[in-house]
């Protein structure tokens, strides 16, 4: 069985559905599908038997050999039947990402294609920002199917561009449309010294500063002594959150108290807002507390001036609790525990 030299698992898997990479005994029925789709593929004529066995001689089969294949092509399953194929396809290893491929066996389409489509979706996905750790994938569609968009946006692609008249099918110049998902996946670690100065970076930043309590700049022996103290306090966690690369986004900070009663705080750098990260570190580094102290409450204080902030505790299964002063300060109260 071949195996791509790039990805360490060969078979990529979710509930009944599977991908492995193509093959060979699925050449006539690929050749068959895309000769009777040719409407929407970049394909100027009708495949024959010859012209397919000589790609997967060549061009397929090349790509097991190679370190950064320019594709990584798929068979795609439902319970082990032959669904389709697709891949990842123009790929830039220097950039990090992708163009996705798919078509599945025409008689399924009518009744069938956002099911398809939204589990091969999360399949090719896997491989792309867990496999190969890519930072975007994207489909590049002709409009002709529109229907494909509403599935790709609720698989969580945005459309980020249209190409007018860019493609021309029978003597017609139609638009294509862009669509695009980035790799958001988040790994966090426990602080140590080495973050002192990120820390105090994050902490003295200008919109920080606004949304925190005590807004007075904070001078660097104050953040010294605290920061040093802090990762010490078994009663304090306290995560760095990194992307996929490995670049620190932020932190978030849960204090524990002796009635289990806890606070959370989170910052993110400038650099990496805007990018939905917020509701995912909150709700990571709460689920990470309370498998520890699942006799606590977490408890949130967000300023009614911040409405971004409470949407993503809302977001990460946080619930409102009151409205109060805070500090003599207008202010919700956000709760979670087990």
């Amino acid at each position: 069985m071949r195996q791509y030299q790039c990805l360490n698992q060969r078979v990529f898997a979710s509930r009944a559905f599977h991908i492995e990479p193509i093959r060979d005994q699925d050449q006539h029925s690929i050749m068959n599908i895309r000769n009777e789709q040719l409407y929407h593929l970049r394909q100027a004529e009708p495949l024959t038997p010859e012209k397919q066995a000589n790609y997967f001689a060549t061009v397929v089969a090349g790509l097991f050999k190679q370190e950064k294949p320019s594709q990584l092509l798929f068979s795609f399953f439902e319970n082990d039947e032959f669904i389709g194929y697709g891949g990842l396809v123009h790929m830039n290893w220097i950039d990090l990402n992708a163009e996705i491929s798919f078509v599945m066996r025409t008689e399924l389409e009518q009744e069938h294609f956002a099911y398809y489509w939204q589990n091969y979706l999360q399949l090719i996905e896997q491989v792309a920002f867990e496999g190969l750790n890519f930072h975007k994938i994207f489909t590049y569609a002709f409009d002709l199917r529109p229907h494909l968009y509403s599935v790709l946006e609720s698989c969580g692609f945005k459309k980020e561009a249209r190409l007018p008249e860019h493609c021309q099918f029978e003597n017609k110049f139609y638009d294509v449309v862009y669509h695009a998902k980035i790799n958001r996946r988040l790994s966090f670690r426990k602080a140590d010294e080495t973050d002192m100065q990120r820390y105090f970076d994050w902490a003295n930043d200008v919109s920080v500063r606004e949304h925190s309590y005590q807004s007075e700049a904070i001078s660097f022996e104050t953040h010294q002594w605290w920061f040093s103290n802090k990762i010490k306090d078994d009663s304090c966690m306290m995560l760095v959150f990194e992307n996929h690369i490995k670049q620190a986004v932020g932190q978030v900070r849960i204090q524990n108290n002796s009635e289990q009663q806890a606070i959370i705080g989170i910052s993110i750098d400038k650099h990496h807002r805007g990018k939905g990260y917020a509701s995912s570190m909150i709700a990571q580094a709460s689920d990470f507390f309370l498998k520890q102290n699942p006799t606590a409450v977490i408890n949130a204080f967000v300023k009614l001036t911040n409405p971004a902030s409470a949407q993503a505790f809302l977001k990460a299964g946080y619930r409102l609790d009151k409205s109060l002063d805070y500090q003599q300060i207008p202010s919700q109260q956000y709760t979670k525990s087990l």
